[in-house]
């Protein structure tokens, strides 16, 4: 990449539930009929993958972790981390790989990008 690259959330392609990877296909398909979305944002093209996530009220993602650390930045609403801080508008979180968390929207929803420094796994908490 050469050139500055620019990604608007008007113009981001969601993913289709159908299509989320085996690991979370369950949690994929508990989303559908709800609001609750992910985009892909960037996929490393100068070391970063990102993804955009919005969760409607009330929305859970169970305890699980990431095989990659992630800074998870909240953009709009809150929502409460499984045994840790309520989150909000402008709240950061580093998240170091292999760390398990999970995270209940708040009552107006969630909005969140989550920034990696390479590709990554999740694994669900059973």
């Amino acid at each position: 990449m050469t050139e500055a690259a620019y990604y608007k959330l008007a113009e981001l392609p969601w993913e289709d539930p159908e299509d989320a990877p085996p690991e979370v296909a369950e949690l994929a398909a508990k989303a559908v009929g709800t609001t609750a979305r992910r985009a892909q944002v960037t996929t490393g093209a100068i070391g970063f993958h990102s993804q955009i996530s919005e969760l409607p009220a009330g929305f859970e993602i169970p305890p699980h972790s990431h095989t990659a650390p992630e800074l998870m930045v909240v953009l709009a609403g809150g929502g409460q981390v499984v045994g840790g801080p309520a989150l909000n508008a402008g709240d950061v979180a580093e998240i170091p790989g292999g760390s398990e968390y999970g995270l209940t929207a708040g009552p107006d929803g969630i909005r969140f990008m989550v920034i990696r420094p390479e590709a990554s796994t999740t694994h669900i908490s059973k």
